[in-house]
């Protein structure tokens, strides 16, 4: 697993089940990579203008999926220096335990 989708995961889960981030921070690869693990990626223009919104699998099982958010107060022209954090410490495995999705030994 790349280290950049392993980020986005991550902030995704700390949240509300969903995570705007930036058109820098998603292309193709990464894309696929989310879908293998339940995330969608929709467009989003609420905080960056051509960014993307990263659905985790509970919010997208609640029906919150679009494939367009529009732009709200706090969208910003530029996102040249936004990325996403460092995850840290973040569990990953302990998540995918939690879904079912990582066998246990």
């Amino acid at each position: 697993m790349r280290r950049s989708v392993l980020n986005i995961i991550a902030v995704v889960e700390r949240r509300d089940g969903y995570a705007d981030v930036p058109a820098n921070c998603v292309d193709e690869e990464i894309e696929i990579e989310l879908a293998e693990y339940g995330y969608a990626v929709g467009l989003s223009d609420a905080m960056w203008f051509g960014g993307y919104r990263i659905y985790g699998p509970e919010s997208i099982a609640a029906g919150n999926y679009r494939l367009h958010v529009p732009p709200s107060v706090f969208t910003c022209a530029d996102a040249r220096y936004a990325h996403v954090p460092d995850a840290g410490d973040f569990d990953f495995g302990a998540v995918m335990k939690i879904r079912g999705r990582l066998e246990v030994n």
